[in-house]
C-alpha cells in the first residue's frame, strides 16, 4: 500500500513543505524541496529521526552554578528526553574549559560526546 508523508524541510530557512511517498520501508517519492538538503532531511526524518540537543548541567565551585553543554552528534528522536535527563543527572567540578568532553561516547554511541560550551573558572 502506498502512503505519503508530510515535512517541513529544517535544513534552511526556506522551510519548503515536503512529501514523501513510501510503500512500507522503501521510499518512491520525494517532493516540495527546492534543493538537495530538502530530500536528504525527508529521507533522514523517514528513517532515521535525529534530534540535536544543547542542555545544561550543574557545575560546582564556579560563578554560576549551571554550565552550557552540547552533544556533539545528533541523538535518536525517541531517546532525545532520556538523553536530556541523563545530562542533568551528572555535575562537574569548575574549572571547566570551552570544548572539554564531560560525556565521552554519550549513550554508548562511539565518537558522539557531551562537550561544555563555555569556560567557566573555579571561584576562590
Amino acid at each position: 500500500m502506498v502512503k505519503a508523508k508530510e515535512y517541513t524541510c529544517i535544513g534552511c530557512p526556506i522551510g519548503c513543505p515536503l512529501q514523501l511517498v513510501h510503500k512500507g520501508s522503501k521510499i518512491t517519492e520525494i517532493s516540495g524541496n527546492e534543493c538537495d538538503r530538502g530530500a536528504k532531511y525527508a529521507k533522514q526524518e523517514f528513517t532515521d529521526p535525529r534530534r540535536e540537543l544543547s542542555t545544561t548541567m550543574e557545575i560546582v565551585g564556579a560563578r554560576w552554578r549551571r554550565l552550557p553543554v552540547k552533544v556533539t552528534g545528533p541523538v535518536e528522536k525517541g531517546r532525545v528526553l532520556e538523553a536530556a535527563r541523563r545530562i542533568h543527572t551528572v555535575h562537574v567540578t569548575a574549572p571547566v574549559k570551552i570544548g572539554q568532553v564531560l560525556i565521552k561516547d554519550f549513550l554508548g554511541q562511539k565518537g558522539i560526546d557531551v562537550v561544555a560550551c563555555r569556560t567557566m573558572e573555579a571561584i576562590v
